[in-house]
């Protein structure tokens, strides 16, 4: 029973907040030095163009769910925009309407997932993105498996429009992996459903426990996704932020 307690925490929290946290220093080291020119600039919007409106709007589809009331969006600025308003790219304001036992489990339930939603949303939409790929950029990753020859054999059979469509898809991962971070008011505003979220993962080990179900697979499908949207977000984040420090 506390075997899947410990997993809930280490592959799915501790994953979350970890490289989270990370990806979030690299980008705003990055950005710091990247300001300082105005091709650093152009460089910084372009990757923000999609990137931004899912972080944005994965903070608004979790609020939505829990029951919150949004009061203003904004999805996406330009940098000059957002070093002239605090810094924030984007944002979402709301607040929780309701009293009662059941109604502060879901707000503080709801606060913990919109904090951490950019971390949640991202990797699902890409992976859903990616079943819509033509076949032969579906069977890349197999084909990188058995090895680099098969890989690039597999390069080598790619149409044109197979080729369009595989460059488009690599932006938008790297856009949206390098914004998945998450900002101190994220971390602060998941903190505030922690323990309830805690409270959950222990029902869900006694449930499983009791009723002999084993969610170990579905975990680890989630530990290995995130994994690796993640580890995109962080080596794209360290490239930029090296990159930033070369041309600066």
């Amino acid at each position: 029973m506390f075997d899947l307690f410990i997993q809930c925490n280490i592959k799915i929290l501790l994953v979350l907040v970890v490289f989270g946290f990370i990806m979030g220093r690299a980008r705003q080291s990055a950005w710091r030095n990247f300001s300082k020119n105005a091709r650093g600039y152009f460089l910084l919007d372009f990757f923000n163009l999609i990137g931004t409106p899912v972080h944005e709007l994965s903070h608004l589809i979790f609020a939505l769910l829990f029951g919150y009331h949004i009061d203003k969006v904004c999805l996406y600025r330009r940098i000059k925009t957002a070093r002239k308003n605090g810094g924030t790219l984007g944002y979402v304001k709301m607040h929780y309407e309701g009293q009662g036992l059941l109604h502060s489990l879901r707000r503080d339930v709801g606060l913990f997932f919109i904090g951490v939603g950019p971390l949640l949303l991202p990797p699902l939409l890409l992976f859903l993105g990616g079943r819509l790929l033509p076949d032969s950029l579906q069977a890349l990753p197999a084909a990188f498996q058995n090895g680099t020859d098969s890989f690039f054999k597999a390069l080598q059979q790619l149409g044109g429009a197979d080729i369009i469509i595989m460059f488009a898809y690599l932006y938008v991962i790297i856009s949206v992996s390098m914004n998945m971070e998450l900002s101190r008011q994220d971390l602060h505003m998941a903190a505030g459903g922690l323990f309830v979220l805690e409270l959950l993962f222990l029902l869900l080990s006694v449930f499983a426990h009791l009723s002999g179900w084993n969610p170990g697979a579905f975990i680890d499908f989630l530990f290995q996704w995130n994994l690796l949207i993640a580890s995109i977000g962080i080596i794209c984040g360290l490239t930029f932020n090296l990159i930033s420090l070369i041309s600066s």
